[in-house]
């Protein structure tokens, strides 16, 4: 019976290596694809649409571990007296760890965030918006490695995830970014805009607005415009009702009567005097050639000027209604002159410059403002909220992506030792136990592998070291981190180091990682995005 019992162990723990590959498979994918969407410039629908498939797997990792104890537990109960789990609750209670652990992740992050006090919130806004100059090359940073490429590399990527985290423990942050400040925040409004190019589609976009409503003034009016459309209806339909009160159709005027009916016709519509009562068409035409003129003739007036008839486009344009419409939509400053065509890049230059000026001043006012505006009720509460976020979300996920990989890489070497020494202990001839398990003594050798796996695994990322973790950057920042307060205990200070080895780890880990895990993500896992689509260019 003992030795029926170990094979279904060795069977069952083979079952549970191939789970934990097939695991650690989309795990490490899923960490690839993750060290892309956040070492970057981070947009939080990305990282949201990422962050679900990330507390998925952990919810996964975690029901694996249960579904391995409650086997074991139905293996060596059901051995003895049957009394061990049903696959039913097995099942049970691995949906619910799963569904657990996810609420409880997504719950971590929320009060991570939400716990930050008004001063976090200040800071962090600062620094995601050097993040965002770092990724677009108009920020370098003293100290760090001096590589154009880095960024493009694993452990640029992984460094971008734990700048804005790290950056705001930064001492006296606002005095060391000085002037330096205004010239990103120019940078940021320039790249938001798709520079010159992006600009000129919008200034495109409101020369056409003016157009139509030049063409609306000048009388050049299309078929189908809807005013122009619903005239000749009502014009038509006036008429068919004229015609009624003598009992007839357009179709069914007397010969004799045709005469006096175009005549009243002309009075308000100027069809031919050779008109025929039934032709809509050519009565519809003459709406259109009155509403025309009509339009021509009355001018218009916007934001207060009223526009005479009779000017070309260009002159429409230049008028201070149309200038100040114009102005609003481009969101340019007073005083600025846009021009209905531009004959060179450099002419449209002086305008997107305009537009720049307006922007960096507008927004250069959020990057200055005090603590007290990104307290609760601040008017850049919600701004300083998700700046955390962002500050936040890219390193924990990081961290428990990495650990939830070493975690089960670590145990699919236990796995793989329990099955080595089941197997061993069979073939010397070992009595097996009554229930069919590891003895005490390769107990605790399956226990020390996996101890050994996570605890060296964890050490060697600790001791190792890659560009960046050597530059004297990285390590003034974890020094800052590191530093503690006048009031700091003694748990607090430890808990500083742990999270400086965490941070170093995760610098270390994602970058030797990566290659391997993108690997397996285009080969194995055929391209999975894990929610993640960036756009093409």
């Amino acid at each position: 019976m003992a030795a029926s019992l170990r094979s279904l162990q060795i069977r069952q723990t083979l079952i549970l290596i191939v789970l934990t590959i097939v695991y650690l498979c989309f795990e490490l994918g899923f960490n690839a694809r993750l060290l892309d969407v956040v070492g970057g410039d981070v947009k939080p629908h990305d990282v949201e649409d990422v962050e679900f498939y990330g507390r998925s797997l952990s919810g996964i990792a975690a029901a694996l571990v249960v579904l391995q104890l409650m086997w074991r537990r139905r293996l060596k109960n059901g051995g003895k007296d049957g009394s061990g789990p049903s696959w039913k609750k097995i099942m049970l209670w691995c949906t619910f760890t799963a569904v657990l652990v996810f609420m409880v992740l997504k719950t971590f992050v929320t009060v991570l965030v939400n716990t930050r006090d008004a001063e976090f919130r200040r800071m962090a806004f600062s620094t995601t918006l050097m993040q965002r100059s770092l990724v677009g090359g108009s920020l370098q940073l003293k100290g760090l490695v001096d590589d154009p490429t880095l960024f493009s590399k694993p452990e640029g990527k992984a460094f971008l995830a734990l700048f804005p985290m790290l950056a705001v423990s930064v001492g006296h942050l606002d005095e060391r970014m000085g002037p330096a400040k205004e010239q990103l925040v120019r940078a940021n409004v320039r790249r938001l805009a798709g520079g010159a190019g992006g600009y000129y589609k919008n200034y495109e976009d409101a020369i056409k607005e003016v157009n139509a409503k030049w063409k609306l003034y000048s009388g050049i009016i299309p078929n189908d415009d809807p005013g122009l459309q619903a005239k000749q209806q009502s014009s038509w339909d006036d008429y068919r009702q004229s015609l009624s009160r003598h009992g007839w159709q357009p179709t069914s005027v007397p010969a004799r009567r045709r005469a006096a009916v175009v005549s009243n016709v002309r009075k308000k519509v100027p069809v031919p005097s050779n008109w025929h009562p039934a032709d809509q068409l050519t009565f519809r035409m003459a709406v259109k050639q009155r509403y025309a003129s009509e339009a021509a003739s009355k001018g218009v007036t916007v934001k207060g000027d009223r526009i005479p008839p009779g000017l070309s486009f260009p002159a429409f344009v230049a008028r201070p209604g149309i200038q100040a419409e114009l102005r609003d939509g481009l969101k340019l400053p007073a005083g600025a002159s846009v021009q209905a065509a531009y004959s060179s890049p450099a002419e449209f230059g002086i305008l997107f410059e305009k537009f720049l000026d307006r922007q960096t001043a507008e927004k250069l006012v959020e990057y200055l403002a005090s603590r007290q505006d990104f307290d609760g009720g601040g008017k850049y509460f919600e701004e300083g909220k998700e700046a955390s976020r962002a500050a936040i979300v890219p390193p924990v996920a990081l961290f428990f992506s990495l650990l939830g990989a070493i975690g089960h890489f670590s145990k699919l070497l236990y796995l793989v030792a329990t099955v080595g020494l089941l197997v061993l202990a069979a073939r010397r001839g070992e009595q097996a136990g009554e229930d069919g398990q590891l003895s005490r003594r390769s107990a605790w050798i399956a226990t020390g592998v996996l101890a050994g796996a996570f605890l060296g695994t964890w050490g060697i990322f600790t001791l190792s070291d890659n560009n960046v973790t050597r530059s004297e950057l990285f390590h003034q920042m974890l020094d800052w981190n590191r530093q503690a307060d006048a009031d700091s205990t003694r748990w607090k200070i430890a808990g500083k180091g742990l999270l400086a080895n965490f941070t170093h780890v995760v610098a270390v880990g994602q970058g030797y990682s990566y290659p391997v895990n993108e690997a397996i993500r285009i080969n194995i896992l055929q391209g999975m995005e894990y929610g993640y689509h960036p756009e093409k260019k």
